[in-house]
């Protein structure tokens, strides 16, 4: 298992759980409903016509640019991940996947 961390923000605890709040309640605000608490580190899933993984700190395998967060918005609701795109933008960009998933790993609590 692996240590809860945002890429490229360092180890200092309240600098990780701030930006991950504010991630947390930017995607809150553009899909309508709360993410579920859980802390996802990899994501294996059918995203378009092609099974992949998607982890947190490796490039994303269909966008590239780095994998910053994963978001589950709950039972029957897509995934959400968060990715800092190769020389773009610093805030970053959310991409909706969809709800099902063939495995979750979730950092450690």
């Amino acid at each position: 298992m692996t240590t809860f961390f945002i890429p490229g923000l360092g180890a200092e605890p309240h600098i990780v759980e701030r930006a991950y709040l504010d991630m947390r309640t930017r995607v809150e605000l553009e899909l309508g409903s709360r993410p579920s608490t859980r802390r996802i580190a990899k994501l294996w899933t059918r995203r378009g016509s092609m099974d992949c993984i998607t982890e947190v700190g490796t490039p994303d395998p269909l966008s590239g640019g780095i994998v910053l967060a994963i978001f589950d918005m709950g039972e029957r609701r897509p995934f959400v991940v968060w990715r800092r795109p190769d020389g773009g933008i610093p805030t970053g960009i959310r991409e909706v996947l969809g709800n099902s998933a063939y495995s979750v790993v979730e950092f450690d609590p």
